[in-house]
């Protein structure tokens, strides 16, 4: 059977989130709670550190952070291990189901020689910073952890980077801000004869992004699901919770914050 589970969000995290569309879409797992809860869902702008705290101490089960900016999450990290309480962050393309679905093609044609290239669109407008932390987190998520970055271009249109990987592999990341296009992230490895693609779709969409693994003997399209990367990552939060484990979503957050504060 199902564990169902409260939630309560805030006001500037249900916009950010759909949350209230994700609970109502997931009504075997989760329900709307106006007061105290099991899991929060808090915006991920500033103060987004202390409103987690609190949340915790005040008998939080689970936290999900909605788009988080940069910040020192050590204290964060410490305090919700010692509760046992699983933080996810909700970052705009890394818990798209297509995500999980190219992981392993990623690993199995990725090494030290690999060279990867990510791609975002997003509205002209948008925070660089946030922009650039949702991007190393997919990166992160489905290659490697960033270990150095180098900037070639930065400005309010977007950027263009040069950045090595734990394990070896280099990466181009680049970021277009334009509200002329569809909202969109993709991930490419390339090696001598294979590659491995995936396109993601803006985390509001339900659409499945696509996973293509190509080689020699043709292109092959992996299976994917429909559903928002805002709801899976609710149901991952739920899993957590419903299994007694803990999150590494901070911890992976904070490495991404350091590349970004040494990068060049």
């Amino acid at each position: 059977m199902t564990t169902q589970f409260a939630v309560t969000a805030s006001s500037a995290a249900d916009k950010a989130g759909d949350i209230a569309q994700v609970i109502a879409s997931l009504p075997v797992s989760l329900h709307q709670a106006f007061a105290a809860a099991d899991l929060v869902g808090i915006a991920g702008g500033d103060g987004w550190v202390d409103a987690a705290k609190h949340a915790i101490e005040s008998g939080a089960r689970g936290v999900l952070i909605v788009d988080p900016v940069a910040f020192d999450v050590v204290a964060l990290i410490k305090q919700a291990d010692a509760a046992g309480v699983p933080v996810v962050i909700d970052a705009t393309w890394t818990h798209n189901p297509a995500v999980a679905a190219s992981a392993d093609a990623f690993v199995e044609h990725c090494d030290a020689d690999g060279f990867i290239e990510a791609r975002v669109n997003v509205p002209l407008g948008s925070d660089i910073e946030r922009v650039l932390l949702n991007q190393l987190s997919l990166v992160r998520t489905v290659v490697s952890p960033i270990s150095r970055l180098r900037f070639a271009r930065k400005n309010s249109r977007g950027y263009d980077a040069l950045a090595d990987l734990v394990g070896g592999a280099s990466a181009s990341l680049s970021a277009i801000l334009s509200s002329s296009g569809p909202v969109s992230a993709t991930l490419r490895i390339l090696q001598s004869e294979t590659s491995v693609e995936v396109e993601l779709p803006s985390p509001v969409s339900a659409a499945p992004g696509s996973v293509i693994v190509s080689g020699p003997e043709g292109a092959t399209l992996l299976p994917t699901q429909w559903e928002t990367a805002h709801r899976a990552a609710w149901r991952r939060l739920h899993g957590l919770v419903d299994a007694g484990e803990l999150s590494r979503d901070l911890a992976g957050f904070a490495r991404d914050v350091a590349a970004i504060r040494t990068a060049k």
